[in-house]
């Protein structure tokens, strides 16, 4: 882990606590982003008005992933995240396979935010400024400033989305607010809560969207390392995650049923998805709001864009101190940030996003429609894979001092996670060719297939390092025996110079 100058390549340990923690997965998620362009999806084209309670139900699901998984998040701290716990649970080659969909599934998370947040940015200039500014230029001035603050290191940048988020969740909250105080509470219709309205439309198409809006909750784990008590602080992180983003977007979405009322909403989504919370929020808060909304909606598609990028950036350092992708990928700088690996993030979103620009294809309704179906089968392959994993690890290990994790903790929450979730990636995957644009079931069946692809071809690497004993194992990669290590190395450099005196 020391190079030959004595510089340890480890992330900077003990950099954020819980709140900087929760702020960094939650910007992830992009709240505001969320509300306004994912939530009308609900309302147009899935159980309408239920909107509200496919959030809570998505939550409920994600609370139960979350019991096993931060169980064992207590016992291990590494920043392959779902990468080490499949290892420990399934095996090195299921492990390192899931790795390589871990890898694969968040980069093209960020071509996906590369296209969208270039293509939003570059349609409110226009709209605002009334200055035409093409999208990939947006893309690269975004790129330039999350590179700047990810070579500065984890803290910075987590302030800045602390910031970032402050700043959305703020101005949800005033247009929440205004709905209840100018409507009145009589407006909030328990009616978007009921089984009957559940039911009704697609509630399939719901229920998939609102999860959707969840992505990035799971990546507390990634961050691990560099974390204050990381085997508390991790579990912690990851309740309060997906508690606030479920609050945040069922009241938002209750909040728009409320304005428009329930037996409108759906329609109203219908004609104009994209500018249905900026309606209301300008019908109840002024045109100045409707401005803000704007630009906040920039912020938000940038900070969801850089909390991706520092996920994706970990699980290339990870992979590269495994021997599992180039050695140089383990590189950290003198802000202790995995900067190699951080480049290379970036210049591949980039590439290929522009890449398939020249193909013709739109940024935003090709481009980033078909990167995020395909990272979204991906990220739910691998919960899937955590709760089994979960299951297995626990079997063998929660008889040992320091564990005794009760049934439910270990076995009960976790398959009730597995069923629900199970259910969820089969809505995902029957509602594919809406996802990706495409109605061509070929392509689908191609792009619906990818992860499970680099799945295989990672098993068949896997196995082919492990049948030369060079497979890592990432039980002997844990935090905090190397911080350990290296602080008695650097204690034994000290002594050196004493000794030969």
């Amino acid at each position: 882990m020391a190079d030959k100058n004595g510089q340890g390549n480890q992330l900077k340990r003990g950099a954020i606590g819980t709140l900087p923690l929760v702020f960094l997965v939650i910007a992830a998620a992009a709240p505001l982003g969320a509300s306004a362009t994912n939530t009308p999806l609900i309302f147009a084209l899935g159980n309408g008005a239920a909107a509200p309670l496919d959030f809570v139900f998505i939550g409920v699901i994600l609370i139960l992933f979350s019991v096993g998984y931060t169980a064992m998040a207590s016992h291990v701290t590494n920043a392959g995240a779902f990468y080490t716990y499949i290892s420990l649970g399934m095996g090195k080659k299921l492990g390192t396979a899931a790795g390589y969909i871990a890898v694969a599934a968040y980069n093209l998370l960020c071509v996906y935010l590369v296209s969208a947040g270039g293509t939003f940015a570059s349609q409110i200039f226009e709209q605002e400024l009334g200055v035409m500014i093409p999208w990939w230029v947006c893309s690269l001035i975004f790129a330039a400033i999350i590179l700047l603050f990810s070579y500065l290191g984890i803290e910075g940048g987590t302030k800045f989305l602390m910031v970032c988020l402050v700043l959305e969740v703020t101005i949800l909250a005033i247009v929440d607010i205004s709905v209840l105080v100018q409507d009145g509470i009589g407006a909030y219709s328990l009616e978007c809560f009921s089984p009957e309205v559940f039911f009704s439309g697609a509630p399939g198409l719901g229920v998939c969207f609102a999860f959707l809006c969840f992505i990035g909750f799971e990546a507390t784990a990634i961050f691990g390392e560099e974390t204050k008590n990381p085997r508390k602080t991790v579990p912690r992180a990851t309740y309060a995650a997906v508690i606030v983003i479920g609050l945040v977007y069922s009241l938002s979405a209750w909040s728009v049923c409320a304005a428009v009322g329930p037996e409108n909403v759906a329609a109203l989504a219908g004609e104009d998805p994209a500018g249905l919370y900026w309606s209301v929020a300008v019908s109840h808060c002024g045109d100045a709001i409707g401005h803000i909304f704007y630009w906040l909606l920039i912020i938000s598609n940038f900070a969801s864009w850089m909390a991706a990028h520092n996920m994706c950036s970990r699980y290339l350092y990870a992979f590269g101190r495994a021997d599992l992708l180039p050695k140089a990928l383990e590189k950290t700088n003198k802000h202790k940030s995995p900067f190699v690996a951080a480049v290379v993030n970036i210049v591949f979103s980039l590439c290929l996003a522009f890449l398939l620009a020249l193909f013709q294809l739109d940024p935003y309704s090709e481009i980033g429609a078909i990167c995020s179906a395909i990272a979204i089968v991906g990220i739910m392959l691998l919960e899937l894979a955590v709760c089994i994993a979960v299951i297995m690890y626990m079997r063998k290990h929660n008889s040992e001092p320091g564990y005794g994790h009760n049934v439910f903790q270990t076995t009960i929450a976790p398959i009730i996670a597995l069923v629900g979730m199970g259910y969820v990636m089969f809505l995902v995957l029957s509602n594919f060719t809406l996802l990706t644009g495409y109605e061509s079931l070929p392509i689908n069946l191609l792009l619906g297939g990818l992860m499970v692809i680099v799945g295989v071809i990672g098993f068949v690497v896997a196995a082919n390092l492990d049948k030369k004993g060079k497979l890592a194992d990432p039980q002997s990669i844990d935090v905090e025996d190397i911080a350990e290590a290296e602080k008695l190395a650097e204690g034994m450099e000290d002594l050196e110079p004493a000794q030969s005196a």
